[in-house]
Formats: structure tokens, C-alpha cells, sequence
């Protein structure tokens, strides 16, 4: 498989894992082996991010959505570094429908991390048991990549998981911060954002009074980096496909699937100039808008 990145120095960890890679679960799970290169340079890489990956409400699927899944092919070819699932990756937590999941998983190139939605999260025991933490952090060509949790206090972060995010941004170096969570969390009352609540798949979970502007976007903010907040609870047929929004350093992503007529993935394409996002419909056809920056917050509200 050809690799975009110029290696310096090529090293590589053979880790075991079912279906997914985590830095803080290795021991769960001897089903795969995973070659993962830790690599010191400044060059390119690209990475995928899909939300709401069980598909369609309703759907008897037991794995990741079918049109999702008949893409494999075009996604391995694309030689990417990992990928991230941004939730609801299963319809219920069930041991059938993780194993499926697992499975599915087992034919992409490249290793997958998990950031869990309402639904993965309807057995948290199960999930936890086959594949450690629900929020934690990695590094990877000087960014920093953090996953969060936003079902364990309702879209707030709070407690030892602000902890965590406050003591990992506070030692952070990184040129681009990557946070991926499930929900929204910026949909907040009282800001712009809050008329996206229709837009999503659903509110229940949702705190539209939740913590997010008042005491995680400021930690977001002062860092010296670009911020890319990236959720996958939208895509479904009611809701909109797309959204992204940027405001300064921060950049506001979400995108999922779930049989809306635009519902998609995603591809960034990072390197020493900056980060571009690629917007790729299942159906294999092209953004309505034309870029994925078009569906901003005057587009998604009805402005234009």
C-alpha cells in the first residue's frame, strides 16, 4: 500500500485489538493485529471520520451502514492513517452487533478509534469491557487528537473528564487539536448555535444549557493551535448533513449518515499548511454546496 508520508524514522507497533485500536486498551482483545507507524517528520497524512454509523433508524442491520460499508474499497485505496467513528456506532450495545462491528471493521487498512454516542452507550459495562476508556488522547506528526465522552453528564464535561481535558490541553505543543464527540455540544440556549437543535437527529441527551461555551470553548481558545471539534450526530433523514462553522481557531464539524439524501463521510487531508476537510457522499455523487464550508450557520438556519 503506497503511503503518502515521508518516513524519518519508521517504527511500528504491532498491537492487538478487535475491530479498533486504542492507546489505553491493549490488553482487551487478541482478535487483530494492527501495524501502526509512529513516525517523526513534518509530512502529510489524511484520516476519516464517519458519524452515526449504524445507518438508518429502524434498520435490522447488525453492522455499519451498508452503503457506508460497499465504499470500503475506495476508502483503502485512499491510503489513510486511522480513522475515527464519532458515535452511535451500534443501534443497541449487544455483544451480536459488536462482534458484527468488529468485523466490518476488520476490512479497512488502517486502525479505528471510538467515540461513543447515546446508543453505543445503552450497555457502557459491555463497551468498556471489550475496548477500555471512553475518552482519552493520542499524538500523532505533532497534532493531538482527543476523544470525549459527552453521554456521561448529558453533553457537559465535567468531573475527572474536564480534569483530564484541562490537564491534556494544558501540555499541549500541538500545531491542530482534533476533539471528537457524539453530540453537538456547542448547540447551546442563548447562542447562535441553538437554532441547530431541529437539525439534529434527535434532543433527547441533549443539556441545551451544557458547559461547552462558558468552560471548554475559553480552554479551546487560547491554545496556540487550530481546533477541529468534530460530531456525528446528524445525517439522518430530518436533520441536516453537514455543518461547519469556523471562528477564529475554532472549527465547528459535524457529519453522519443515516439515509438523508447527502449523508457522508469525511476525509482530512493534513500537512504543514493547514487542514483541509472532504466531504464524501455515500451515493458517490457531489455536495449539493459544492464544499463542505458552504453548509455553515447561515446555511443550516435558514439565512440563505
Amino acid at each position: 500500500m503506497k503511503r503518502r508520508a515521508i518516513f524519518l524514522i519508521g517504527v511500528y507497533l504491532v498491537c492487538t485489538l478487535s475491530g479498533r485500536f486504542s492507546p489505553r486498551a491493549l490488553s482487551q482483545s487478541t482478535e487483530r493485529k494492527v501495524l501502526l507507524p509512529l513516525v517523526i517528520s513534518a509530512s502529510r497524512y489524511s484520516f476519516l471520520v464517519a458519524g452515526h454509523t449504524y445507518g438508518v433508524p429502524g434498520s435490522d442491520d447488525l453492522g455499519l451502514h451498508p452503503p457506508f460499508k460497499a465504499l470500503f474499497p475506495q476508502i483503502n485505496a485512499n491510503s489513510l492513517s486511522f480513522g475515527v467513528l464519532t458515535g452511535d456506532v451500534v443501534v443497541e450495545g449487544t455483544i451480536a452487533r459488536w462482534d458484527e462491528i468488529d468485523a466490518d471493521l476488520a476490512q479497512l487498512f488502517f486502525p479505528v478509534f471510538f467515540a461513543v454516542g447515546n446508543h453505543d452507550m445503552s450497555n457502557r459495562e459491555l463497551f468498556v469491557a471489550r475496548y477500555g476508556p471512553t475518552y482519552y488522547s493520542f499524538e500523532y506528526h505533532g497534532d493531538l487528537f482527543i476523544v470525549l465522552d459527552g453521554e456521561l453528564d448529558a453533553c457537559n464535561v465535567s468531573g475527572d473528564q474536564m480534569a483530564f481535558l484541562q490537564e491534556v490541553l494544558g501540555s499541549s505543543k500541538a500545531r491542530n487539536v482534533f476533539l471528537f464527540v457524539h453530540k453537538l455540544i456547542w448547540v447551546i440556549e442563548g447562542t447562535p448555535y441553538y437554532v441547530l437543535r431541529a437539525q439534529l437527529n434527535g434532543s433527547k441527551g441533549y443539556d441545551f444549557q451544557g458547559n461547552f461555551w462558558i468552560e471548554v470553548e475559553p480552554l479551546l481558545r487560547d491554545l496556540n493551535a487550530q481546533v477541529y471539534v468534530v460530531a456525528g450526530d446528524v445525517g439522518a433523514p430530518w436533520a441536516m448533513p453537514l455543518f461547519y462553522e469556523q471562528d477564529g481557531n475554532l472549527h465547528l464539524v459535524a457529519s453522519g449518515m443515516g439515509g438523508s439524501e447527502e449523508e457522508n463521510f469525511l476525509i482530512f487531508d493534513v500537512d504543514p499548511e493547514g487542514v483541509q476537510i472532504r466531504a464524501r457522499r455515500l451515493d458517490g455523487q457531489p455536495l449539493n454546496r459544492g464544499t463542505i464550508e458552504a453548509y455553515d450557520l447561515a446555511y443550516n438556519s435558514g439565512v440563505q
